[in-house]
């Protein structure tokens, strides 16, 4: 009997345990998804976030003698060491259950049935995260219009910095890509189009990989898994694709058909997983609306204040002069670009970042930054006319007077610069 998986013969012990061990590593790695998606399913999730946690931390003190104690972050690095410990435990944990299934499970001849439902659950995986992804640049949250970086120089910015000016620029590159990977995905939910769809999704993952190595882009880890297990679910059919492709052969249709010891036990599963589908990609289509309204496109509408300024006057303690002011307090411009943050340039060239609010009933703003939260600066403000912004009160111990000139953002050749179908000359300015 032929399947899509392989043809119903025993294995031999060193396929059987490779496959075993790439198996567990991947369901390993992907646990507990879907819960974390479910609302009703966070308890569960975040009880096994915690232990997770407690393990990691437990690791980089014992083992790797970390002389600092090792805390999951939400700073939008995958990177950290706290992920690399989390790796390794996970791969200690895949050589366990690899042992323990060779042993227990040492008479099974093959494991077609077995990796067919594997693939069901890896695809299922793979295609929602591609989705996820794809949506993300789609309604632009990803890669935002870098208005943040209007009044930068290159050299003054980060590798990543550059990549997210470059991606955030523009939003017909975003749909494009936005659509490769939900493409991707969507080919992937199906079992007939699942070989094309892997196919897609291994290109756009490469893409992303090698960008993240390039660019030094701290998702390394989670973009190379994502590759690892699109490969994973392509290695069935490599055979195929590579007569099809490079050897100008016919290939027979793929039959892949699981079995169930009792009838009503195959639309209930269908039942299952399509709930499951529909909650998780509920939560993911919310989750990338919210962060469009917050860090995305969408957030900028909402940023009270608005806009990117240099400033003109600054004087500490009604001190005219100036000239008593340290570069490291004195402000040079100040980017207001997503609600609640703003970004400071000090004179010295140091940018620092503060959280912004703005009481705009009452005119009022105040400043901290996140590792001190009980040093809060609150000023008054007015606008003296339509680009001249006016602060004045407390900033630290100090009193200050501040006078702000919105810079007029169409001055920039980035937004100015529209497209173009004739070009006499390259406009490499």
């Amino acid at each position: 009997m032929q399947t899509g998986l392989t043809t119903i013969n025993e294995w031999s012990f060193p396929k059987k345990f490779i496959v075993r061990f790439f198996a567990s590593y991947f369901f390993i790695y992907i646990f507990p998804f879907p819960l974390a998606y479910i609302s009703f399913l966070q308890n569960l999730n975040n009880w096994y976030n915690h232990f997770l946690s407690y393990l990691i931390s437990f690791s980089g003190k014992h083992i790797f003698n970390i002389g600092f104690i090792l805390t999951a972050t939400h700073n939008g690095s995958g990177d950290t060491t706290y992920n690399y410990v989390k790796i390794f435990l996970l791969i200690v944990f895949t050589f366990i259950a690899t042992i323990i299934w060779s042993i227990t499970d040492k008479k099974r001849k093959n494991f077609d049935h077995i990796l067919y439902w594997i693939f069901v659950y890896l695809r299922f995986y793979l295609a929602l995260m591609m989705m996820r992804y794809g949506l993300e640049k789609i309604i632009k949250t990803q890669f935002p219009f870098p208005f943040y970086s209007l009044n930068e120089t290159y050299g003054a910015s980060s590798p990543m910095r550059l990549l997210w000016t470059f991606m955030g620029y523009s939003t017909p590159f975003n749909v494009f890509t936005g659509l490769v990977e939900i493409a991707g995905g969507v080919f992937l939910l199906f079992k007939k189009t699942s070989t094309f769809g892997v196919l897609v999704t291994i290109a756009a993952l490469t893409n992303v990989v090698v960008i993240n190595f390039c660019y030094d882009v701290p998702v390394k880890l989670f973009a190379a898994n994502l590759l690892l297990v699109a490969i994973f679910i392509l290695i069935p059919d490599v055979k195929r694709v590579t007569d099809f492709f490079f050897c100008n052969k016919a290939v027979p249709a793929v039959y892949v058909q699981p079995t169930f010891k009792k009838q009503w036990m195959k639309p209930v599963l269908e039942a299952v997983t399509f709930i499951l589908f529909i909650a998780t990609l509920y939560s993911i289509i919310m989750f990338v609306w919210n962060k469009y309204n917050v860090s995305g496109d969408g957030a900028f509408k909402k940023t009270p204040l608005f806009g990117i300024y240099n400033v003109e006057k600054f004087i500490k303690n009604n001190d005219a002069s100036q000239t008593h002011i340290a570069d490291s307090f004195k402000w040079k411009t100040v980017n207001i670009i997503f609600p609640k943050q703003a970004v400071i340039e000090m004179k010295d060239n140091n940018l620092k970042a503060f959280n912004f609010f703005a009481d705009t009933s009452n005119k009022k703003i105040m400043l901290y930054k996140d590792d001190d939260s009980t040093n809060k600066s609150t000023m008054s403000y007015f606008m003296e006319d339509s680009t001249h912004l006016i602060l004045y009160g407390k900033l630290e111990d100090d009193s200050v007077y501040i006078q702000l000139h919105k810079q007029d953002l169409n001055t920039f050749p980035l937004l100015n610069r529209k497209f173009h179908w004739i070009n006499e000359a390259p406009y490499n300015k």
